[in-house]
């Protein structure tokens, strides 16, 4: 094999850091990291970009991007398509630019009149809306707006009361305080409530991940995730954990 090839070889692993994986600390070994609640994370950003695909677009803005896990995700499949991701964490973006360096990644805060100039055909906001102070959000709803074409799509996602308020979120939205807070600037199109709040749902994620041991099996993992995905992802605004809305250019009016 070339010099090269091997480079290429190892250039592909880089997708994640694995050196990171294994720890020992405090005489504590463990080869394995895990997310609890990994495959509900997984379930509705893969709604999310469904949503995407049905959308006819040039270019897409992700707003509070974290470490850019749905840019890489589009990258794969729009090679062609300009993605800008934006956040005020360094951290996060500094991540971001390590796991996709050929998506444009900006580091700012959203709610500055010149953080990001350009319009976008979609513009995303993913679990975003909640951390954001409620004295600050009507300036954050207006950048949503001026950063959209007038015949682009916004599409949000925010949890829901059906789940606690973690320190880390101001608030949750029902539909109605959500359409309240964007109805300034955009009018809603498309609602879907996501991830069922169910006894069965935790029974999946015990098997998944427990103390006592991270189920490896391939065969099972694949089928209790299409599982949950065709049963569970779907919910109803009484048992939604989350919100999905795809919306519009609304009429501009002065707020009451």
């Amino acid at each position: 094999m070339a010099a090269s090839d091997r480079q290429q070889v190892q250039e592909r692993r880089y997708t994640f850091p694995y050196h990171y994986i294994p720890t020992c600390e405090e005489g504590d070994f463990s080869l394995t990291r895990t997310w609890r609640w990994g495959y509900e994370y997984l379930s509705y950003l893969r709604f999310v970009i469904g949503k995407i695909e049905s959308q006819p677009f040039r270019s897409l803005l992700d707003v509070g991007c974290g470490d850019g896990r749905l840019l890489v995700e589009l990258r794969a499949r729009f090679p062609d398509r300009t993605l800008v991701g934006i956040d005020r964490s360094e951290a996060a973006i500094h991540f971001a630019q390590a796991f996709c360096p050929d998506v444009e990644w900006v580091c700012a805060d959203f709610c500055g009149p010149l953080a990001m100039p350009q319009q976008f055909d979609v513009v995303t906001a993913v679990e975003t809306l909640e951390h954001i102070p409620p004295e600050s959000l009507a300036a954050f709803v207006e950048g949503l707006h001026r950063s959209l074409l007038p015949d682009g799509r916004l599409i949000v996602t925010v949890p829901t009361p059906n789940v606690p308020v973690p320190r880390k979120h101001y608030q949750h939205f029902t539909a109605d305080s959500l359409q309240r807070a964007l109805k300034p600037y955009f009018v809603m199109q498309d609602i879907a409530y996501l991830n069922r709040n169910a006894r069965a749902v935790r029974g999946i994620e015990w098997l998944i991940c427990n103390r006592m041991f991270a189920l490896q099996s391939r065969r099972l993992l694949n089928t209790l995730f299409r599982l949950y995905e065709k049963r569970y992802l779907p919910a109803s605004p009484s048992d939604a954990k989350r919100i999905c809305v795809v919306l519009t250019h609304g009429r501009m009016e002065q707020p009451q």
